[in-house]
């Protein structure tokens, strides 16, 4: 498939519950602040970003001036409604559901970039070097495929930073192992498990827009890092 516009993000993990979809929202929201052509596809048959749009396009927040991203609910061949977006869009951000299957390969496979969201456990551990495993495959076809690993809904409890720490060296265990070179980022920002994502989700707004500055902050700096990590092509100015 030749890209003549869209820079693609697909947010994947295996594991239910890494916090894809949030992830993918407020990316998208992020991103709306660059550019106005921003288009989510969520692959995963529950629907959930479109339960954000409905609440974020609401009679409720009609005054509020809000921008919006196109959403697009897509299963079985992605590689199609691909085609058709390609040229339409600056950025595509692919949400995956939380097993291995065709949609989410494929949207691994043309993606410019990966963000595999994870958090401190041994059960993550596991997950995280069989989807880097898979991710290995992928990189035989997709050679300049960028992976970023973040980590997620981390606990605000300070008493559990080394234990933050000794899963990143873990993290790191398996970069060597697999021999992950120059196109494997593990973030240094992290993303902490705050209330006012769920909040914000539920008012139909991104975590930039609401009023938590920690979570706000937080999540700047993610942006920042990922954005100069995977060297994505940003415009100050809307087109």
């Amino acid at each position: 498939m030749s890209k003549k516009q869209a820079y693609i993000i697909t947010i994947a993990n295996q594991k239910g519950g890494s916090g894809k979809s949030t992830i993918a929202v407020n990316l998208a929201i992020k991103l709306l602040s660059l550019s106005g052509k921003v288009l989510v596809m969520d692959t995963d048959p529950q629907k959930s970003i479109e339960s954000f749009t409905n609440i974020r396009e609401s009679e409720a927040n009609s005054g509020k001036k809000l921008t919006h991203f196109a959403l697009s609910n897509r299963t079985g061949n992605i590689a199609e409604s691909l085609k058709q977006f390609i040229e339409l869009y600056e950025f595509i951000i692919i949400d995956t559901g939380g097993i291995d299957s065709q949609e989410s390969r494929k949207a691994m496979l043309y993606a410019d970039t990966i963000i595999l969201p994870t958090t401190p456990s041994q059960f993550d551990v596991e997950v995280l070097y069989t989807m880097l495993q898979t991710i290995t495959e992928i990189k035989d076809i997709n050679e300049e495929v960028q992976i970023c690993i973040l980590m997620n809904k981390i606990s605000t409890n300070v008493f559990l930073d080394k234990e933050l720490d000794e899963y990143k060296k873990g993290v790191e265990q398996i970069q060597q192992e697999l021999r992950l070179k120059d196109d494997f980022h593990l973030l240094s920002s992290v993303l902490k498990e705050r209330i006012a994502y769920k909040r914000a989700v539920s008012e139909g707004l991104g975590i930039t827009e609401y009023s938590d500055t920690k979570a706000k902050a937080e999540f700047e700096d993610f942006f920042a890092e990922f954005a100069k990590a995977v060297k994505m092509p940003l415009n100050s100015k809307k087109r």
